[in-house]
C-alpha cells in the first residue's frame, strides 16, 4: 500500500476528476488523502477520501466569484504558505507521491523540496493551456513544470484536443468516473425522466459562481416554447427556488452528471472542460453556451469535431432553442459523440488513469 496525496482547490471543473481518481485508487488498496479547501470535505468524505485543508487559506466567501478575487487565488495556488502546508502535511502523512492540479504550483515546489514524484491532473484543455495561456495565469514555463512530472493526466478524451504531439510522460486519459454502480436518482426524479414525451436535455452550468444567475433566466426564456423537456442541475450554486422555471422545465440542485446523463438525449452547458469530457464520455452532443474563462476555446472545439454547437456572440449567429433542436435532430452530432464515448470506454472510464498514478509509485520504487 502506497501513501498518496492529492493537491485540489475549488476551482469547480477541476474537483471531479480529483475525487475520482482518489475514489479508484482508494479502492485499489492505496491510502488517499486529499488536500483541498473547506468546501471540499463533503465531497470528499462521499468519494472515501481522508480529508485535510491548507491551514493557510481561509474558506472561500460563497459570494465571490473567482474573477473577483483573483488575488486570493493566486495566493491559495502559488504562494509561499501553501507551499510549507503541502510540505508539512506530505512529510506527516509520509507521502510516497502527489498528485497534483495543473495549476497549483505550489505543488510542484513542494515536491521538490521533498524528493517525491509528482502526477499532473490537466484539467483545461491540454494544447491551449501548455501553449496559449496557461504560461501567463500561472507566471511559470508551463511546459516545463509539467515535464517534472512522472505523469501527466490529460482529462480530455484522445482526438477532442487541438492536433499535436505530446510529450513522453503525457497521456489522454479522457474523464474520470467514479469507480462502481451509478449513484440511483431519487425515485421521483427517475420515474419522471422515464415519461413519454418529449426529449430531455440537461441543462448545467457550473459548480462555481459564474453568472448562473444573470444567464439562466434569459436561457430557460428562449427554450420554454420548444418542443423539449428540460433538466436544469444548478451545482449548488443556487437555490432551485431562485429560478422562474416554465412549464418544460424542472429544477433541481446538483446531481451528479453519471446518473443524469443516460436520461437525457442532449446537453447544454457553459462547456467547462470537465463537463464537456464527462458529457462525451457518455456519448451525448452539446449545446455550449460559454460564461468566460477559457470555455469559449472548449465550445469551439466542441464544434470544430462535431460533437455539438457553439452558441456565442462570435460564432456563427444561432439561437439556443434552433441549436438544441438541429443537435437532437441532426444524427451526425450524436454519432461524433458516441465515438469520443467509446474512446472513454477503452480508457475505463478513468481506469487508464489510475494505471498511470499506479505505474508512477512503481517506477519510483525501482
Amino acid at each position: 500500500m502506497s501513501r498518496i496525496l492529492i493537491l485540489s482547490w475549488d476551482g469547480g471543473g477541476n474537483t471531479p476528476a480529483a475525487y475520482n481518481l482518489g475514489s479508484r485508487l482508494a479502492r485499489a488498496g492505496h491510502r488517499v488523502r486529499m488536500m483541498g479547501w473547506h468546501a471540499m470535505a463533503a465531497r470528499a468524505a462521499e468519494a472515501g477520501l481522508e480529508f485535510t485543508t491548507y491551514p493557510s487559506v481561509p474558506p472561500w466567501p460563497a459570494d465571490v466569484r473567482h474573477e473577483d478575487g483573483w488575488q486570493r487565488i493566486e495566493l491559495a495556488l502559488f504562494g509561499p504558505d501553501v507551499e510549507q502546508d503541502i510540505v508539512t502535511e506530505a512529510r506527516t502523512f509520509g507521502a510516497d507521491l502527489l498528485a497534483t492540479d495543473c495549476m497549483l504550483t505550489a505543488g510542484y515546489a513542494a515536491a521538490l523540496r521533498l524528493h517525491v514524484p509528482v502526477v499532473s491532473l490537466v484539467h483545461p484543455l491540454y494544447a491551449p493551456f501548455v501553449h496559449q495561456w496557461g504560461n501567463q495565469i500561472l507566471g511559470t514555463d508551463v511546459a516545463e513544470l509539467l515535464g517534472r512530472s512522472a505523469a501527466v493526466l490529460a482529462l480530455q478524451p484522445p482526438g477532442f484536443d487541438l492536433p499535436g504531439t505530446l510529450p513522453d510522460n503525457t497521456t489522454y486519459v479522457g474523464a474520470i468516473s467514479p469507480p462502481g454502480p451509478v449513484r440511483r436518482l431519487d425515485a421521483t426524479l427517475a420515474a419522471l425522466l422515464e415519461e413519454a414525451g418529449d426529449p430531455w436535455v440537461l441543462l448545467s452550468m457550473s459548480t462555481t459562481l459564474q453568472g448562473q444567475r444573470e444567464a439562466l433566466p434569459g436561457l430557460l426564456k428562449e427554450l420554454a416554447s420548444s418542443p423539449v423537456r428540460v433538466l436544469v442541475t444548478l451545482g449548488g450554486v443556487l437555490a432551485p427556488e431562485s429560478l422562474d422555471a416554465p412549464a418544460n422545465v424542472t429544477v433541481r440542485g446538483y446531481l451528479p452528471h453519471e446518473s443524469v446523463l443516460p436520461h437525457v438525449e442532449a446537453v447544454i452547458t457553459h462547456a467547462g472542460m470537465s463537463t464537456v469530457a464527462t458529457v462525451l464520455a457518455a456519448g451525448r452532443p452539446l449545446v455550449c453556451v460559454p460564461q468566460g474563462r477559457e470555455q469559449p476555446l472548449n465550445a469551439a472545439r466542441v464544434a470544430e469535431v462535431g460533437a455539438g454547437l457553439d452558441v456565442t456572440p462570435d460564432a456563427v449567429s444561432i439561437d439556443l432553442a434552433a441549436a438544441v433542436l438541429t443537435v437532437l435532430s441532426n444524427p451526425r452530432f450524436r454519432s461524433t459523440a458516441q465515438e469520443f464515448g467509446a474512446h472513454s470506454a477503452e480508457l475505463g472510464f478513468g481506469q487508464r488513469a489510475a494505471d498511470l498514478v499506479e505505474s508512477a509509485l512503481t517506477a519510483e520504487a525501482t
